[in-house]
């Protein structure tokens, strides 16, 4: 059994019940103290939240517009016979809600942004973890390993884990995946990991921002390879993960997903602010896919993202029109 199956491991989450909702209030004053305040909600207990997460009213429109997008790449790449798998990542402020402002309002559409992007997808024919679940009965098994940090984006290392576990265990039951000859990676104990600064404490205003220091997650340790194994020095594998910053090293959800699979997985991200479609094209125009055409895609995906077709203003640069997005694919993969 790999090194990776410990406490964390070895439960099989399930649906928790549902939190509460706060006390609504005007979303017209919020929105305008946001404005006033830059891009940071200051909640409660030292947590803080980006406004570009809209949890008060949500396009379902624009959803329902990003998820055919979606569907249709992972119609293309499996007629290309890659395996799809999407790590629908939930949003932080819709699970962290008991430490939004006072009076935050969650509309039910919110939710929906998850529900109708995973049942879409599977119905598509990739493997996607219901995250949302798994995350609300981690949290409530065990609330002393928070899942996102406090004053970031992103989850912390144990929620990459949570995700990692969950999202092998699905490969591993759904997906036609051979044997590897090659190991997946070694690992051993947790150990502290210290995130110097949070990304949004940067939009505080100067004055606030002294109040919020670092803070500390655990981060699986990697082992080197043993026996026959580290003598090889082989650099292929046929899984590989495409995504933005959640997927980068240093909160380890590769090494825990390849430990899971017992094989070796790729990885190639990109920062949010251009967004999973162009990595997704950026990886599929790659050497590495043109030399090495993996068995099996996992793309990432923020669940707030999903407003967001692959041609808004959001990406900048990689901002490409849905059409030209598709057929980009196509020629990729053919």
């Amino acid at each position: 059994m790999p090194e990776a199956n410990t406490w964390m491991m070895t439960r099989r989450a399930g649906l928790a019940g549902a939190l509460a909702l706060p006390l609504a209030s005007p979303w017209a004053s919020r929105e305008a103290q946001a404005q006033q305040g830059g891009l940071v909600e200051v909640g409660t207990n030292g947590w803080l939240f980006p406004i570009w997460d809209r949890v008060n009213r949500v396009d379902m429109a624009a959803v329902r517009s990003a998820v055919q997008t979606v569907t249709e790449t992972i119609g293309i790449l499996r007629a290309g016979r890659i395996q799809v798998a999407i790590l629908l990542i939930p949003s932080r402020k819709r699970m962290m809600r008991q430490y939004l402002p006072a009076g935050t309002q969650i509309a039910p559409e919110a939710a929906q942004r998850f529900t109708l992007t995973l049942s879409e997808c599977t119905r598509a024919g990739a493997v996607v973890p219901d995250l949302d679940a798994v995350f609300r009965a981690q949290m409530q098994r065990d609330p002393a390993h928070p899942l996102f940090f406090k004053t970031d984006t992103h989850w912390t290392p144990m929620g990459a884990e949570v995700a990692a576990v969950e999202m092998a265990r699905m490969m591993r039951e759904r997906m036609q995946l051979p044997a590897s000859p090659r190991p997946g990676t070694r690992l051993g104990d947790l150990r502290p990991m210290q995130l110097a600064a949070g990304d949004l404490v940067q939009h505080l205003p100067a004055a606030q921002r002294g109040a919020y220091g670092p803070e500390q997650s655990l981060v699986r340790q990697i082992l080197p390879p043993e026996g026959a194994g580290a003598l090889i020095e082989d650099d292929s594998y046929d899984t590989v993960i495409v995504g933005t910053s959640n997927v980068q090293p240093r909160f380890g959800f590769q090494p825990v997903l390849s430990n899971q699979l017992v094989r070796p997985v790729g990885l190639s991200w990109k920062p949010n602010n251009q967004g999973t479609y162009f990595a997704l094209l950026d990886y599929l125009r790659s050497d590495a896919f043109k030399q090495q055409r993996p068995r099996a895609l996992v793309w990432n995906f923020l669940e707030q993202d999903m407003v967001n077709t692959s041609n808004n203003p959001t990406w900048g640069t990689g901002a490409i029109a849905p059409a030209e997005f598709l057929n980009q694919v196509r020629r990729a993969v053919a």
